[in-house]
C-alpha cells in the first residue's frame, strides 16, 4: 500500500503489495482506492490522471452525493451506489462497535450488489486494457472499505492483510472529518464532527460474517452476478509472482 498525497483529497492509496494466502502480493499501480475527489485541485489532478495513469473513477456515492460537485475529470467516470438513495443523512451513523459495525457493512454489501457487479467488471475491463482505476466514496473508509475488502478477498488476500488495509484510512482520520464537516449530508443529527478510528476487528468480523452467510468474498461477488472469468481476470492482473516478478499470465 502506498498513500497519495494530495491537497484535495486525503484518504488515496495504492493497493498494491498486500500479500495472499499462497505468498503473492497485489500489484501496485493498477487499483487505487479513495475519499471523495470533489475538491481536488489542477495539481491532485495532474497526479492522479497524469503521473499515476488513472483512467476511470467509479464513485460509490449516492446520486444526491455526486450531484454536489459539477467536478468534470478527463477519464471516464461511474457512479454504483452502494447504499439506497434518500437515506444519507436521515439516520445516525452506526455504533463503532466491531461487532455492529460489521453487522452494518454486511447489509449494505448485502444491499449493494449492483454496485459490487458493476465495480468487479469497470475493474476488470481496465486491467485487461493496462489502466488503472480508482474507487471512492465521501470518506474512503466505509463504503470503499468493504468493496476493497470484498475485491481483495475474493483474489485471496488474507484477513490480516484485508485488516491492515483497512485501517490505514486512519491516518488521516481527523482531516477526512473535517471535510465531511462541511457538507450537511453527513451531519447525521451530530452537532460536533467525531473523529471515528476505524479497528481491525470490524473488517475481520465482516470478512467472518461474510462466509457465515454467503460462503466468501468469490462467491458473494458471483452471487452478485459477477462472472467468474472477471474475478480471474482481475486475479491474473492484479496479483504478483511469489518471487515478487509479475504473473506472466498478466500479461
Amino acid at each position: 500500500m502506498t498513500a497519495v498525497e494530495l491537497t484535495g483529497a486525503y484518504n488515496v492509496r495504492d493497493l498494491g503489495g498486500l500479500r495472499t494466502r499462497d505468498g503473492k502480493r497485489t500489484r501496485h499501480g493498477v487499483i487505487y482506492r479513495g475519499d471523495s475527489l470533489d475538491g481536488i485541485t489542477p495539481a491532485d489532478a495532474r497526479i492522479l490522471f497524469g503521473k499515476l495513469g488513472i483512467g476511470a473513477i467509479i464513485d460509490l456515492r449516492t446520486k444526491a452525493e455526486t450531484e454536489l460537485s459539477g467536478l468534470l475529470f478527463p477519464v471516464r467516470r461511474y457512479r454504483f451506489s452502494v447504499l439506497p438513495e434518500g437515506g444519507l443523512g436521515s439516520e445516525p451513523f452506526p455504533s463503532d462497535d466491531p461487532s455492529e459495525l460489521a453487522k452494518v457493512y454486511l447489509a449494505n454489501i448485502d444491499g449493494g450488489r449492483a454496485a459490487v457487479k458493476g465495480t468487479f467488471e469497470v475493474i476488470a475491463a481496465d486491467l485487461r486494457a493496462g489502466v488503472a482505476t480508482l474507487f471512492h466514496c465521501a470518506a474512503g473508509r466505509d463504503r470503499t472499505g468493504i468493496m476493497a475488502a470484498l475485491l481483495l478477498g475474493a483474489v485471496g488476500v488474507t484477513d490480516d492483510q484485508v485488516a491492515v488495509d483497512y485501517v490505514q484510512s486512519n491516518r488521516n482520520a481527523r482531516l477526512v472529518t473535517r471535510k465531511l464537516a462541511e457538507n450537511p449530508l453527513y451531519a447525521n443529527g451530530r452537532s460536533r464532527p467525531e473523529v471515528i478510528l476505524l479497528r481491525e476487528e470490524t473488517i475481520l468480523e465482516f470478512m467472518r460474517l461474510l462466509r457465515e452467510r454467503f460462503g466468501g468474498p468469490r462467491e458473494f461477488a458471483v452471487a452478485s452476478g459477477v462472472k467468474p472469468e472477471t474475478i480471474t481476470v482481475i486475479e491474473e492482473n492484479f496479483v504478483t509472482a511469489r518471487n515478487g516478478i509479475y504473473d506472466h499470465r498478466a500479461s
